[in-house]
């Protein structure tokens, strides 16, 4: 630790709209190590080197050490103050499980004796220890006999996002993997050099002044200004904390995990991309967004139209013309890491928040059909369209509107709260996920902890060895239940898992 503490400098980092909106959010990764060749601590993952490689790696992320605070203006930032440090968690334990014993499970982690997803989970504001907001949690959990490992990343998603987050296991992995090579007396190369920024004024170079040409869901959902958006922006961050607590507490934690092999994926994207107008060509991206919105679209209706069933909502349903009883259009929101497409050098480099959700409006009608490949293209078509449509102007829109006002950051709180037919798709299928090597062979698999991110998605890259994708979903369990009686869902999944 020592190593780092001298290499800090006294820093403050301004953040902006897109930080502070998630402000309640952490980013939770489970990474899954098998010692096959039963070796010692000394070969697999040595607390020692990993401990102090980590270290190492903190170095060039100062600022997971900061305090986050509100300045005078009401705007959030992390002060990195080298006298007074506000170090991540970072623990090292063992337990009497076996590494099988989680595998047989399908590596569910509440058979921990510890509940990870719970106290270091969702929203980062739940870890206040001696006051203060952790920006993050490590927690290497070793199994019986030396049989395995469990990494449990969690980071505060206003301080990197998914990428950065990713950038810094992977850094810190590479490190662990250059100490442990030079120990056994090797002759090894130097350390490469890596350079990463968490710069936000990055953002400057497409920030416009105005928002006039922005579409009427997305200007409604970042300018859209309540009460509650206004006393989230004013009270603390430890009270908004536990205000976000509360909240996820009364979510569902229960995570549903299917998988889909790359064959099934390639075959269903060149079926729809039959059906594709002259000239468009659809992403993978684009066609299991339309395919998933149909999908729990329906699942969403059904678990809609069941609750209404009952006598007394029957009753009020017919009285009021059925006009309570019809439920919402669907909203898709979609996910996207916006570095690509804002032509700065820098953007690779940058750890900070550069995710956008781009969301597109579906009619009860468009989500009301059988998922052939037919209607599936014609979803695809319609987000194909709406991701291509974000470019500098629309970002520098979207941007504005975010750092408008002193509280305009919470404004899209509310509207996502307030809405409960949606869909969020998080594709992070291209993250290097299972290159991460400490030094004793890539993980054995890898997922997001339990999270409270309702309605949400996430599509990660299965096992190299297995191929595919694993899709994680967080669902109310009645849609859940409906949606594995989907028979053409069903078809496309190889391999299904759910746990609480």
């Amino acid at each position: 630790m020592d190593s780092f503490v001298n290499s800090v400098s006294s820093q403050t980092i301004p953040l902006d709209g897109i930080d502070a909106g998630f402000f309640a959010f952490s980013i939770s990764m489970c990474y899954w190590y098998k010692n096959s060749t039963r070796s010692s601590w000394s070969t697999f993952m040595p607390p020692d080197i990993l401990e102090k490689s980590f270290y190492r790696a903190m170095q060039a992320f100062p600022i997971l050490a900061g305090q986050l605070k509100i300045d005078a203006n009401n705007r959030m930032y992390i002060k990195v103050d080298k006298d007074d440090l506000n170090m991540p968690v970072y623990t090292d334990t063992c337990c009497n499980l076996e590494y099988s014993d989680m595998q047989e499970s399908g590596f569910n982690i509440h058979k921990l004796p510890v509940d990870l997803s719970g106290e270091y989970g969702v929203p980062v504001s739940s870890r206040a220890i001696g006051g203060r907001i952790k920006p993050a949690y490590f927690h290497a959990f070793r199994f019986k006999n030396n049989s395995g490992l469990l990494l449990f990343v969690s980071v505060a998603h206003y301080a990197v996002d998914g990428y950065g987050c990713s950038q810094f296991i992977s850094r810190w992995a590479e490190i662990s993997r250059w100490m442990q090579q030079t120990q056994s007396g090797n002759s090894v190369e130097q350390l490469p050099v890596r350079q990463y920024t968490f710069d936000r004024s990055i953002h400057d170079s497409y920030c416009l002044k105005q928002a006039n040409d922005l579409d009427a869901l997305t200007f409604e959902g970042l300018a859209t200004r309540t009460l509650f958006s206004r006393w989230l922006a004013w009270i603390s961050p430890e009270m908004r904390g536990r205000v976000f607590k509360l909240m996820s507490n009364k979510t569902n934690r229960k995570c549903s995990f299917f998988h889909i092999s790359a064959k099934t994926m390639d075959d269903l994207r060149a079926r729809v991309q039959a059906h594709a107008p002259e000239g468009i060509r659809y992403t993978a991206n684009d066609v299991i967004s339309a395919y998933l919105t149909i999908v729990i679209g329906q699942a969403k209706e059904k678990a809609f139209e069941d609750k209404w069933k009952k006598p007394l909502r029957l009753t009020v349903r017919a009285l009021s013309g059925n006009k309570l009883g019809k439920h919402k259009d669907l909203v898709t929101t979609i996910d996207m890491n916006i570095r690509p497409r804002v032509n700065n050098p820098d953007a690779m480099d940058f750890t900070g928040n550069m995710v956008m959700g781009r969301s597109i409006v579906f009619s009860q009608d468009e989500v009301q059909q059988e998922p052939i490949d037919k209607a599936v293209s014609e979803l695809a078509l319609r987000i194909n369209q709406a991701m291509s449509s974000v470019d500098l102007q629309y970002l520098g829109q979207v941007w504005y509107l975010q750092n408008k006002e002193l509280d305009s950051y919470m404004w899209p709180t509310w509207c996502y709260a307030k809405n409960s037919n949606k869909l969020v798709v998080s594709n992070q299928a291209r993250f290097a996920h299972y290159s991460i090597d400490f030094g004793a062979g890539r993980p054995d698999m890898v997922r997001h902890a339990p999270h409270s991110f309702r309605d949400a998605i996430f599509i990660m890259p299965d096992n190299p060895a297995a191929g595919g994708y694993i899709f994680e979903f967080k669902l109310d369990p009645v849609v859940e239940a409906n949606l594995v009686c989907n028979k053409d869902w069903m078809r496309l999944v190889g391999k299904y898992d759910s746990y609480m």
